[in-house]
């Protein structure tokens, strides 16, 4: 067939208008990739396209040429014009395959797990999320900080497993004031506690070994240990800290390790003694049990010093992982692990496979953030506001919660918990207050068999004043019915257990 050679530029390509070949071209490329014409499929003859577009054969000879540059189409001698093979032109042909089939069990336990989902549309009060408020980020100063550390160039390449050295040796000296013989050899720099709390368990459990938790416990640690196989050892608390005769009876199963946090515990609020934390630390050890110690909060402390942490008690027995995510900022994905050499050199190792390192240039850039005084000054600002959180949501839920409802105020951290009166569904609770646009966290996500429960976490650390004070007395109105209605139903229930006693 005869061809008419296409210019590098056209008339009315550079007055901005589209050309009719072009048009017809790209109608093409979309029966291509939705699949009308497959590859190696002949496309209709020159003249049946020409018909088709009501257009001339040159305007269409102009299109098919846009195509074989393009690489959407090839012509062989006899044999026409056919779609590209292997190229640009679409999907290639054959059954896509079965993801049940071939994902692992790993994934299947984690896309099994029921924790909250992000909603497309944010609540008008947020107690449920455990991330301080962007609008409070010192996101300037930090700024700066990262625009002067980013002119190195060394900054911008890979750096070490274990971490940038000098953040390494300041979180070493700041561990050190709290009595925890820290070394910058073995410390571990990872994005976030969630990942070191990941890289602990990847290095200890294989499914079905046992792991002891604390009964309430940070929901995210539970969906990951149960994500891994872990067995769950759940050690309910008391007003100071794990019980310790459930905690013996955990420890008595030779767990691959304890998961515990001291400071400010994750959802309850609670800061445990230093005589339990004493008692903790002796039973670990005499059982021959590592613990794991989650300080994610341990800087936001509002009233009083905080007892000694448990890596300073017994350091040849305790990891410890540290975080700024909750007190500064999330987004940076600084944590670390603190340990025995010898583990946290293993740690490093594990680390390296699975993604050779942590960016050093947000490390260099926190390590000057801290060691300039920053994160501290900042620390003040921060728990001026959280103290003021913390006293009026508690005094909120006391006078705006049903009778019978528990809430303990906290000495510091982001949470309050509330244990609500008996035969309360927390899940039905929550459920009610998203209607109300308020939302909430359920005891249920706490518990190491994830069962319904009778308590809520609340956030403060998303909310403050008027607006943490309105969605509370929103859920205790919410509470309070729930109340009622209980109320209402337990003498029809009663009615009956009467009436069945009559008929035996």
């Amino acid at each position: 067939m005869t061809t008419t050679a296409l210019p590098e530029s056209l008339p009315d390509e550079t007055h901005g208008r589209v050309p009719l070949y072009r048009t017809i071209a790209d109608g093409i490329i979309r029966d291509i990739r939705r699949g009308r014409y497959q590859e190696g499929s002949r496309l209709p003859a020159s003249r049946a396209l020409a018909r088709t577009h009501e257009v001339n054969r040159a305007t269409v000879h102009q299109a098919l040429q846009v195509l074989k540059r393009e690489g959407w189409i090839e012509t062989n001698k006899g044999g026409g014009t056919r779609v590209a093979r292997r190229s640009l032109a679409g999907p290639m042909v054959g059954p896509a395959p079965s993801w049940d089939r071939i994902s692992s069990a790993l994934l299947g336990r984690i896309l099994a797990e029921t924790g909250a989902q992000e909603g497309t549309n944010a609540p008008a009060h947020d107690l449920a999320r455990l991330a301080p408020d962007e609008k409070e980020f010192p996101a300037e100063a930090f700024a700066k900080v990262l625009a002067e550390v980013a002119r190195d160039g060394a900054l911008l390449a890979y750096g070490s497993p274990f971490g940038y050295r000098p953040l390494r040796e300041t979180l070493a000296s700041r561990l050190q004031r709290r009595g925890i013989p820290a070394d910058a050899d073995a410390i571990l720099i990872v994005n976030g506690a969630q990942q070191g709390l990941d890289l602990i368990t990847r290095a200890l459990v294989d499914p079905g070994d046992a792991v002891a938790v604390e009964n309430p416990s940070y929901s995210g640690a539970l969906a990951l240990l149960r994500a891994h196989g872990a067995r769950l050892l759940g050690v309910p608390l008391d007003a100071e800290g794990p019980e310790p005769e459930a905690l013996r009876a955990a420890l008595a199963e030779r767990p691959k390790f304890l998961y515990t946090i001291p400071d400010f515990q994750n959802p309850t609020g609670l800061l445990a003694s230093a005589a339990r934390r004493r008692e903790l630390v002796a039973a670990a050890a005499a059982a021959g049990v590592l613990v794991v110690e989650d300080a994610f909060d341990a800087d936001l402390s509002v009233e009083g010093d905080l007892p000694q942490p448990l890596a300073a008690l017994a350091p040849g027995h305790v990891v410890h992982l540290g975080t700024i995510s909750k007190a500064l900022f999330p987004g940076v994905r600084v944590g670390w692990i603190s340990g025995p050499r010898e583990f946290v050199h293993r740690l490093a190792a594990l680390k390296r496979v699975g993604e050779l390192t942590s960016p050093p240039v947000l490390q260099a850039a926190l390590n000057v953030f801290v060691s300039r005084g920053d994160y501290d000054r900042h620390l003040l600002h921060v728990k001026a506001r959280l103290r003021t959180r913390l006293a009026l949501a508690h005094k909120t839920v006391l006078r705006s919660f049903p009778v019978g409802t528990r809430c303990d105020r906290p000495l510091g951290g982001w949470v309050l918990w509330v244990e609500l009166p008996g035969g309360i569904s927390g899940r039905a609770l929550v459920e009610a207050a998203r209607g109300e646009g308020v939302l909430v966290s359920p005891g249920g996500d706490y518990s190491p068999d994830r069962a319904d429960a009778s308590s809520l976490r609340i956030s403060v650390a998303r909310s403050s004043g008027a607006d943490l004070e309105k969605a509370l007395e929103s859920i205790g109105a919410l509470a309070r019915a729930a109340v009622r209605s209980a109320q209402r139903r337990a003498p029809r229930a009663e009615e009956r257990r009467e009436e069945a006693l009559i008929q035996i």
